[in-house]
């Protein structure tokens, strides 16, 4: 509906924009603590052909003609704050006034101070008191009249009764104003339906002209959503003099079929036709509102036969993180076959390889920065199709949100360069990675294989940190795509807690050749007393055999295995040669004293 919000479908062949308020949440990535809430766009539309649309064309050559505005909104409402007394005053107009539209519109005008303060009140009001009429919609009966009079006293229309509405209001104070008819990629919008010149109109909206330009208003979109066809008022800033390059993403003015009358009332210096407005990736308000911009693939629905990679810039800087929603157009889960990283700062990649013929969806939310809240917006969504699929394809680990991003990276202890390589490749299954950090950090590891979840990896991986790096040791034993999760114990945390920081995407081309377990390590301990082994390497080591130990430690005074002392060579190096026995487990113990207590560094088990 080309005039209203839309819900969620649970499964669609075609496109349809995600945009039910959403009380559940999104289950996290392997590397998230915490769940991600997810707020859909309150937007669009509903179908509404020409013959329905009783379009406002007088006056379309007008005096002032229509030309690029010469400010930004930005430029004459710095903060909508500056609405608080004409907001609240509209808010406040009493029913009785609902009888006459020029009675409602000389008191919401009254404590305006000029033509602005004015259009403001009245698209305040109209966002707050009229409702969209979905009975009439979704009952394909007869829907409410679009008469500004009837749309006053029954509270409920169409968007071309809000249009009409407000041109109502704006002329009872002599401020010119049009009604605008078009298209919009709205709730009956389909990306794989080309619009064309026949194509019915769905959509009205309004443009005033204040200081010597025309501004576009949208109330119908800034009123609310619908939600289980239900409508739900939530009032919105963004359709109150919208930019035309911001209004063009959602909105093609077409009025009477007049192809370049339509292309003036863009307001744009470089106009857009009718097929470009069509093949476009719908961008969502948020998008929008965040400065998201796709750079790589323009048009909303893809052809791919195998890999693709899709880059969005965020070219403010608006954006904390991303997730990645990947899944068959009948609402089937295929995360794993999608990637994405950040290139730099500002540019997001999105590696999609569909593992078979078929059609797909990828739904990308964003988190703006600033917010106390994990809470991610539908900012885009493109349709994949892949026609054909000759060779079979791995799977990625699952994950939705982009490897090696850390919000929170410099509480954490880790410098932005960091978070620079987000995949490794190793072609013998042994990997070592060094990750700069700005102090000491403790560390832990996790190991995930992308199609052998059942595979323990806990003991193949052995991170030790100093002063300005972690080092991750890595063994993979399968070939494929692992994920490599690096949990880091804050120091503002009081207890044993390590919470999730970086996530680092594995391709193993060849596994390990006789792949073993590092030994075990207790992390709080080692960690505090900066000790690193250096041999053995092997997590279990054969019974009845003498085995060097090595390790390094800058605080320890004392290490003991088997209630044997190492001895030491100097700086910080101990070293021993221990027999060991039939079965069990023989722990490293240390002690920063030359007696006392001990505490567990390292665990072994002896072989069967």
């Amino acid at each position: 509906m080309g005039c209203s919000s839309s819900k969620l479908p649970v499964v669609s062949t075609k496109f349809v924009p995600y945009q039910e308020k959403s009380d559940s949440s999104v289950e996290v990535p392997p590397h998230t603590t915490k769940k991600l809430n997810i707020v859909p766009e309150p937007n669009i539309s509903k179908s509404i052909n020409d013959q329905d649309l009783k379009v406002d064309t007088i006056g379309y050559s007008a005096e002032v003609p229509p030309h690029p505005p010469k400010t930004k909104k930005r430029d004459i409402i710095p903060d909508p704050t500056i609405f608080k007394d004409i907001d609240e005053h509209a808010l406040k107009a009493p029913t009785s006034l609902r009888r006459s539209i020029n009675e409602l519109a000389n008191y919401l005008e009254k404590p305006a101070k000029n033509n602005l303060e004015r259009v403001r009140a009245f698209y305040r009001w109209i966002t707050d008191n009229i409702t969209y009429d979905l009975e009439g919609y979704f009952s394909g009966g007869l829907i409410s009249s679009c008469d500004p009079h009837d749309v006053l006293t029954t509270g409920r229309s169409v968007c071309q009764g809000y249009a009409d509405l407000f041109s109502a209001f704006c002329r009872e104070v002599n401020i010119p104003v049009k009604t605008i008819s078009g298209h919009s990629n709205g709730y009956s919008y389909d990306p794989e339906i080309a619009l064309t010149p026949s194509t019915k109109t769905d959509h009205a909206w309004n443009v005033v002209l204040l200081n010597g330009d025309w501004r576009f208003v949208e109330c119908t979109w800034g009123a609310g959503l619908v939600k289980k066809k239900q409508f739900y008022k939530e009032f919105t800033e963004f359709y109150f003099l919208t930019d035309p390059e911001d209004f063009i993403s959602q909105h093609f003015p077409r009025m009477n079929k007049n192809e370049e009358l339509g292309l003036e009332w863009q307001l744009m210096n470089k106009t857009i036709s009718l097929e470009e407005f069509s093949r476009r990736v719908p961008l969502y308000r948020t998008a929008l509102e965040f400065g998201i911009i796709p750079l790589s693939h323009k048009s909303g629905v893809l052809e791919v036969k195998s890999d693709d990679t899709i880059t969005i810039q965020d070219g403010q800087r608006n954006i904390e993180n991303w997730t990645i929603h990947f899944f068959l157009s009948d609402g089937t889960n295929m995360n794993n076959y999608t990637m994405s990283y950040m290139q730099n700062p500002t540019t997001l990649k999105i590696n999609v390889r569909p593992p078979a013929a078929a059609k797909y969806v990828l739904r990308l939310f964003a988190k703006p920065r600033g917010k106390q809240t994990d809470v991610y917006h539908v900012v885009l969504e493109y349709i994949i199709k892949c026609s054909d699929r000759a060779k079979p394809v791995k799977p990625y680990v699952s994950s939705k949100t982009p490897w090696a991003v850390c919000p929170k990276y410099a509480q954490y202890g880790f410098p932005e360069k960091a978070l620079a390589i987000p995949m490794f490749i190793s072609k013998d299954g042994e990997l070592i990675i060094n990750i700069p950090t700005t102090r000491q950090v403790d560390a832990m590891a996790n190991l995930e294989h992308a199609e052998n979840k059942d595979k323990c990896l806990e003991q193949y991986t052995l991170i030790e940190s100093s002063a300005n790096k972690i080092v991750v040791r890595a063994r993979l034993p399968m070939e494929g795509y692992y994920g490599l999760y690096i949990m880091v114990k804050p120091p503002w945390e009081g207890n044993d807690l390590y919470w999730p920081a970086i996530a680092y995407l594995i391709d193993c081309r060849k596994p390990m050749i006789s792949c073993y377990p590092f030994p075990e390590r207790f992390h709080g301990a080692a960690a505090k007393h900066n000790c690193r082994i250096l041999e053995p390497l092997k997590g279990l080591l054969p019974p009845k055999s003498i085995v060097k130990f090595r390790l390094e430690s800058n605080i320890l005074r004392r290490i003991i295995i088997l209630k044997q002392n190492l001895s030491t060579t100097g700086n910080g190096i101990f070293e021993g040669t221990i027999l060991i026995p039939d079965t069990g487990t023989i722990t490293v113990y240390g002690s920063a004293n030359d007696s006392g207590s001990l505490e567990g560094l390292y665990r072994f088990d002896v072989a069967a």
